[in-house]
This record gives C-alpha cells, sequence and structure tokens, in this order.
C-alpha cells in the first residue's frame, strides 16, 4: 500500500550498527587542532554524481565497455580529468615486476575499476586492494553496473594514509556505534505512529524534501518533536538535483529551526552525499539514551500478530535486560509469560541473546489474545508513563458480505489493532446486514487503508456505511446533549445539532492563493489568516471535520497542480443548521447511505446523490426507483430501469404480435416477482464516489 501511493504508512523501526570506517578516514593536523575528513570527498561525490547519471540513462543489462564509453563523456561534461586504461606499474619491495591497466585514473588521485557483473564478491574487490597496494595510489572505487542499482565500493590503503598522519598517532581499533532510528509517517492521519515514535527515541531528523519545501505536516511534526524534548536536526534531501530553489528551502528550514543555515546538513539518499556527516551530527549531538525507573522496564509502542510466535511487541528499552525463555510480565495487564524470542529490526526480525537498555528491540510473547496486549503497556517490573490514545474523528460501520463471516471479520480487525491502535471498535447490527462494528479512524485516509488492508491481508470483504463524524445533538425533551457518530440514529425532530470543527493549516505557492481562496465556500471554512513563509505562504482557518473527509485533498491537490499541503488539528464543536437525508432504492431503505448535511444544501445535494447513484449502479432484472428522502418527504428522484430481453424483430422471429404480447407480459410479472426478492448492495466504489464534491 506505501508503495501504491507513494507515503509511509507505518513506522519502520531499524537497528543501525555504524562504524566510522578508519581505513576511509584521514586524520590531518591544522593548528593543533584534530579534523576528520573523507579521503578525496569532493572528487568522490563528483565520480558518484556522473555514475549514477549514466545508471540513469543507459539502464541495466549493457556490456562493460558501453558503461566505459558513456563515463567518458559524462567525465567530461562535468569537467573532471580523467585518463582512461592509463599503464601504471606495478612495485614490489621497491622494484617494478609489472603493469597494472585500470579503467580510469581520475585528477591522478583515484583509481576506478568497471565491472558489470550481477553481484561483486571478495575476489573482486581483493584484486582491485592488490593493484592498490602495488601502486602509489591511496583510493580505488570499484564500480558495479550489473546490480539493480548502481554499486559503488571504496577500495582504500590504509597504511599509506596513516603514513599521511602528521603525528602518526592514528588506532587501528574500530568503534561502533548503535543507532536506533525509526522512520515516520507525515500524512496528518497518522500522526499518532509520529508521537509514539517520539516517546522512544531522544532525537530527531528533521528531513525536508528539496523539490517540495516545508510542508504542513513538516510544521506539525517539527512542533510535535519540540513539545518532546527532542534534539533536532535539519537536513534538505534529494540535493544531488540540484534544484534551482534548494537555497531558499535551505533558508527556510534554518529558520524553521531557527539555526546558521551551515547548520542543516544538505544530503542525498541516492549519492550518499552528507550522510556521513549527519551520522557524525547524531553521535555527537544527540544523547545516549536515557534510563527510568529502577526495575526492568520496556515501553510497548507498536506490535504485530505471528501464528507460530503469538503477539510480537516492539519495544524500547529503558532499563535492565529481557532474554529469551526468561519469564516476565505485562504490567498493565498483569499477564505472566515467557518470551519466545527477543531479537532486533535489521529490518527483519533478528534473534539475539538479549535486548538490553537503551534499545529498540521486539519481543515475542506467545500470547494468541490480541485483546490482551495494549500498545503502551509495559512489559517488566515497573510500569512506565504509557501513551494518551487518541479519540477517533470518523466512524464507519463495517458489516461482512456474508453473515458467516463475522467471526473472521472480529479477528481480522483484533489483528489490525494490534499494527494499528488508533482504531476503535464497537459491536453494530442492522437488521438488513447483520451483525458488524462502528469503527473510529483518525481521517479519511486512515479508513480507506484499513478497508485495504482487510481486503489484502485478510480476504474479508465489507459493506460499509458513508463515513461520518461525532454530532453532539440536544433532543426537545431531553436536557442534556447526546453525542450521534452514525446519521441513521439521528432522530428526525431536533432543537440543536453541533458539528466537530478543524483548524486547518495550508502551505502553497503564494501564486496559488486566489486558487485555494475560491474552496471557502464550498467546503464551509471560516476566516482565513495568511502570513509569508519565504515565496510560499501559509492559510490559517477552520473548517468542518465533515468536510475534510468529502475529497477536500483531492480538490485542494488539484487547485494547486499538487503543490499545495496541509496539515490539522481538532477544534470546537460549533452550532450548525444540518438535516438528515436517506436513501431508498427499489422501497427499500439503503443502509449507510444516510447522510447529514447542511439545509441550504438540501435539494442540490439530494439531486447530485439521486443522479450520481443513477450513473453508478449497475442495471439489474428489475426496476430500481431511486429516492433521497427526509422524514416522509422525497425530494429527488431517478429510475434505473430494467434489462431487457431483446425478443427479436416480427419478421425474423416467425410469431405474430399475440405470441409477442404473451412473452413480454411473463417477463414483466418475473421482473415483478424479482422486485419483492431484490436485494440492491452498493460497493464501497459507489460511496467514495458519493463523498466527491
Amino acid at each position: 500500500l506505501e508503495r501504491e501511493r507513494g507515503i509511509t504508512i507505518k513506522m519502520a523501526p531499524v537497528r543501525m550498527v555504524y562504524t566510522p570506517a578508519v581505513s576511509d578516514r584521514i586524520q590531518t593536523v591544522t593548528d593543533s587542532k584534530a579534523s576528520g575528513d573523507f579521503l578525496y570527498e569532493e572528487l568522490t561525490y563528483k565520480i558518484r554524481g556522473a555514475v549514477f547519471s549514466v545508471r540513469k540513462q543507459l539502464g541495466l543489462g549493457h556490456k562493460e565497455n558501453i558503461y566505459h564509453k558513456a563515463l567518458e563523456i559524462e567525465f567530461r561534461n562535468v569537467g573532471l580529468k580523467f585518463e582512461s586504461e592509463k599503464i601504471i606499474d606495478v612495485f614490489y619491495e621497491g622494484e617494478k615486476v609489472g603493469v597494472y591497466k585500470p579503467d580510469f585514473v581520475v585528477e591522478d588521485k583515484i583509481l576506478i575499476e568497471l565491472k558489470a557483473l550481477p553481484l561483486i564478491g571478495s575476489q573482486e574487490e581483493k584484486q582491485v586492494w592488490n593493484y592498490l597496494k602495488g601502486t602509489r595510489y591511496k583510493l580505488a572505487l570499484l564500480i558495479n553496473f550489473g546490480y539493480k542499482e548502481a554499486a559503488i565500493n571504496r577500495i582504500v590503503d590504509t597504511k599509506k594514509i596513516q603514513q599521511l598522519s602528521a603525528s602518526g598517532q592514528r588506532s587501528s581499533a574500530q568503534i561502533e556505534y548503535v543507532l536506533n532510528l525509526i522512520d515516520t509517517p507525515g500524512h496528518p492521519d497518522f500522526g499518532y505512529e509520529v508521537s509514539r515514535a517520539f516517546k522512544t527515541v531522544e532525537g530527531a531528523i528533521l528531513l525536508v524534501d528539496a523539490s517540495k519545501g516545508i510542508q504542513a505536516q513538516t510544521l506539525a511534526n517539527f512542533e510535535m518533536a519540540k513539545k518532546s524534548g527532542l534534539k533536532i536536526i535539519g537536513a534538505v534531501n534529494k540535493i544531488d538535483l540540484n534544484l534551482p530553489q534548494t537555497e531558499s528551502i535551505i533558508k527556510e528550514t534554518a529558520q524553521l529551526l531557527q539555526c546558521p543555515e551551515s547548520e542543516i546538513f544538505k544530503i542525498s539518499g541516492r549519492t550518499g552525499q552528507g550522510v556521513e556527516e549527519i551520522l557524525k551530527e547524531v553521535i555527537e549531538q544527540v544523547p545516549a539514551p536515557s534510563v527510568k525507573g529502577n526495575g526492568k522496564s520496556a515501553l510497548i509502542f507498536d506490535s504485530l500478530y505471528d501464528d507460530h510466535k503469538g503477539i510480537i511487541a516492539f519495544v524500547r528499552v529503558f532499563n535492565g535486560e529481557f532474554k529469551a525463555f526468561q519469564e516476565t510480565k505485562l504490567v498493565g495487564a498483569g499477564i505472566k509469560f515467557k518470551a519466545k524470542e527477543v531479537g532486533y529490526f535489521s529490518p527483519r526480525l533478528k534473534a539475539s541473546d538479549s535486548i538490553e537498555t537503551g534499545e529498540i528491540g521486539y519481543i515475542a510473547t506467545g500470547i494468541k489474545d490480541p485483546d490482551k496486549l495494549k500498545i503502551g503497556d509495559t512489559i517488566g517490573e515497573e510500569s512506565l508513563i504509557g501513551y494518551e490514545f487518541p479519540q477517533p474523528r470518523v466512524f464507519v460501520s463495517f458489516f461482512p458480505e456474508e453473515n458467516d463471516d463475522y467471526e473472521e471479520l472480529r479477528k481480522s480487525f483484533q489483528k489490525l489493532r494490534l499494527t494499528d491502535p488508533a482504531l476503535k471498535l464497537d459491536p453494530d447490527s442492522n437488521e438488513v446486514l447483520g451483525r458488524g462494528f462502528k469503527v473510529g479512524f483518525l481521517g479519511k485516509l486512515h479508513f480507506e487503508i484499513t478497508s485495504q488492508r482487510l481486503e489484502k491481508e485478510f480476504n474479508i470483504k465489507t459493506v460499509n456505511s458513508f463515513p461520518s463524524v461525532s454530532y453532539k445533538v440536544k433532543l426537545s425533551q431531553h436536557k442534556d446533549y447526546s453525542f450521534i457518530d452514525n446519521p441513521k440514529d439521528l432522530a428526525n425532530e431536533y432543537d440543536e445539532i453541533w458539528e466537530p470543527m478543524i483548524n486547518l493549516e495550508i502551505i502553497a505557492p503564494s501564486s496559488y492563493l486566489g486558487s485555494i481562496l475560491k474552496l471557502k465556500d464550498p467546503f464551509r471554512m471560516g476566516d482565513m489568516d495568511t502570513q509569508n513563509i519565504g515565496d510560499r505562504i501559509l492559510i490559517k482557518t477552520t473548517m468542518p471535520l465533515m468536510e475534510l473527509i468529502t475529497d477536500f485533498d483531492d480538490k485542494l491537490k488539484s487547485v494547486s497542480h499538487g503543490f499545495a499541503s496541509f496539515s490539522y488539528d481538532m477544534g470546537q464543536y460549533q452550532r450548525a443548521d444540518l438535516i438528515k437525508i436517506d436513501v431508498l432504492i427499489a422501497g427499500d431503505l439503503v443502509v449507510g447511505l444516510s447522510r447529514i448535511i447542511p439545509k441550504k444544501d438540501l435539494d442540490y445535494e439530494a439531486r447530485q446523490m439521486a443522479g450520481r447513484l443513477k450513473d453508478l449502479l449497475p442495471k439489474q432484472q428489475f426496476t430500481q426507483a431511486i429516492q433521497i428522502v427526509v422524514g416522509s418527504r422525497v425530494i429527488a428522484r431517478e429510475t434505473i430501469p430494467a434489462m431487457k430481453k431483446l425478443l427479436g424483430s416480427f419478421g425474423k422471429t416467425g410469431g405474430d404480435r399475440t405470441r409477442k404480447m404473451k412473452l413480454w407480459k411473463k417477463q414483466k410479472e418475473g421482473k415483478k416477482k424479482l422486485l419483492s426478492m431484490a436485494k440492491v448492495n452498493v460497493s464501497a466504489e459507489v460511496f467514495k464516489e458519493l463523498l466527491k464534491k
């Protein structure tokens, strides 16, 4: 689903063991102060850029000499001085023993060997290493174009580098750093994933895309990281694209973090530029993991279900050590269990003997009942402060297409909640569709993703109601307000109705301000406050939550050609003039199509809905009358005619008109019988289309 939509949906933890390579770094002394740099850093990045450019244009599958000739052209284009297939003497104990002809020598500093093999092994690396050792050069690049993407191996002669050290004190000892990393989503519907991740770490890298700049969710997540007390490091990615707006985006990021532009890291995930530097900054600036409490404790921040290992809890260990086959317990639930396995994310689950204080890893609990383990519970001896669970904003009723699948649907939702604790489930039932669940979501995208996961991961097909929000209603015979989160439960007569509002922030290029302002009336936005952020504009306003779960996102992207982004948080309830409409198809009330809409839009929405249903619903063997009603009053009507059976023309069938009339009469009676037995099902695709403005 993430690949299909091009977004991050789930947080992804990984344990990275980082060793600053001694063989890949040179220590120089300037004014008695040591500073570490890559050997030939700028030159190496230029070469890498040329290699990736050739690979991108030529693709996979060519012979080595094709890539060789293309690199010659690209080196000239980027201004690199090089010699192709230069003959170099090879020495042993100071005496010449032969010659070596590398593919390239660049700037008389770096040797380059090209390959077009499915995989580079140790034999190829040793061969280049031996050539390097026998020459005066210190660095070689072994480049393979035969893999799914260009692979570049740096091979360095450590002894030659150590001889360059002014003091010669270079230690051969390797220092390892364990970095516990979590990649987080950006979409506001998945903000709960981000907030849980922030509870398990000490720092954050605020990553800004050089092709998009600061987005609305960038601001939202930045504020969340600040409130969590994290050390924040700024970085602008995709620097290799050399986009004209890159410098202005670096400036905007620096202004946001209130730091000098020089402290914003320029990185490229494609070429590796700047990655080493940002890892150094993480090690130097982000504090070591903190210890909480005196007893053994690990906070559960996520989980998943495994048929063999039971529930696998994703944990941050705050104190102590957890080992496989050791008895421990869920502190909050009071359930004891023996850990079947413990380990790390690398990024697949990798078993280990133990996980210790400060580490992020997993504990296979062996517990089979998904309801027993809760996100935010503590494993160990001493309870930790967990998470404040988010309140659902959007409600949809789910019913299995086949009534016999109710238990499967229940189990599927239970397993989904292990990986998505923001889901809220309540039993629901309907006279026509039977038993189901009323499910609370954090937004429309959250609902769509969950629907797709039910079908793809569990092969469960469902019938669902229209997405709705929780309304506050006061009935004439009651003094107190009640909350209604399913339109079918709203009475036709009431004194007051209040709808939830959101505080909305939109960021877009200034040139699209006029287009965005045109969305104000259709989506019932409040007064707009604007402020400039560089060459872009930040718009702050309010809007009913119900409008957000229509096609607001699509419309905003459309009017801004994809350059606008938004984030939001929940506001207060606001009194509104709303009314409920129901839908009858072939005389039957269709569960799930009831909606609550503004009274002023009643006639328009009723006609639109009837017309769309006529276009979207397939023809049946019987006539389908579509009626949009308020109480007992019909507001709009459309008719979908029955499918007709072709009886042929009189001349071709050989029959007379009397025979034809008998057949038509028989067909008409059959359609009446079908109508009495008719049951119209409305697919999820129809619901999505009806939500569009």
